[in-house]
């Protein structure tokens, strides 16, 4: 008997293309498996087959149709684009070289501005001496009061040794006390917010990210 070791066959009409085989003479076991036990029993679909290679078939074509289509319409397009990148290619490197000489140039100057806001920031002003100027501006805003009262009084025929005369005086001087007080707190309470934020704007200051941040711009 035969024993084949491999069979090559039409899928359309079932015919054997090719076979393998070997002769054998000897027992053998039976596996007639749900078919009843008979070795006569066909259980090859040919009209599954013939479907299923007619449809194969088919996408064949359709892959070929596409194929065709792209080799006519996207081909000669991918083409002419990645020629196009390639004659950008030296433009966009040689820009790129200049931007970063550009930034390099600029890196001495930024870092020289970060220093010198750190140093103004951390600084500070000087509390006393904001104190000091705003008692002068008051002072010299009351600087002819006194005299122009005294002259309208005087007009008025107030004596100057009466005791309405002095009370004038003395309600003078004290509101004069009161805004130069009110102003020299006002200048230390500005100077010292001022101060308080400097430092918080020293704190949060990052030297190198503005700087990258400027570079970026540069090369973005």
């Amino acid at each position: 008997m035969r024993i084949y070791t491999r069979i090559a066959m039409s899928m359309r009409t079932g015919r054997i293309l090719r076979a393998e085989f070997v002769h054998f003479h000897g027992p053998v076991a039976l596996c007639g498996g749900s078919g009843g036990g008979s070795s006569t029993t066909n259980t090859v679909d040919y009209g599954y087959n013939d479907r299923m290679a007619t449809l194969s078939e088919e996408q064949q074509a359709w892959a070929r149709e596409y194929f065709n289509m792209w080799q006519k319409n996207f081909k000669p397009l991918e083409i002419a684009q990645a020629q196009a990148n390639l004659s950008l290619l030296p433009l966009e490197t040689d820009l790129y070289k200049k931007q970063l000489s550009a930034a390099s140039t600029l890196l001495p100057q930024q870092t020289q501005a970060a220093s010198s806001f750190l140093s103004a920031a951390t600084k500070g002003v000087d509390v006393n001496e904001r104190m000091a100027l705003a008692t002068a501006d008051a002072a010299s805003a009351w600087k002819d009061v006194q005299a122009q009262t005294t002259r309208a009084n005087a007009r008025m025929g107030v004596n100057p040794n009466s005791g309405r005369f002095q009370g004038v005086n003395a309600a003078l001087d004290t509101q004069k006390a009161a805004q130069l007080a009110g102003a020299r707190t006002q200048a230390r309470v500005g100077a010292e917010q001022e101060n308080f934020d400097r430092l918080k704007a020293a704190a949060g200051f990052n030297a190198t990210g503005g700087i990258l941040q400027g570079i970026g711009a540069l090369t973005s």
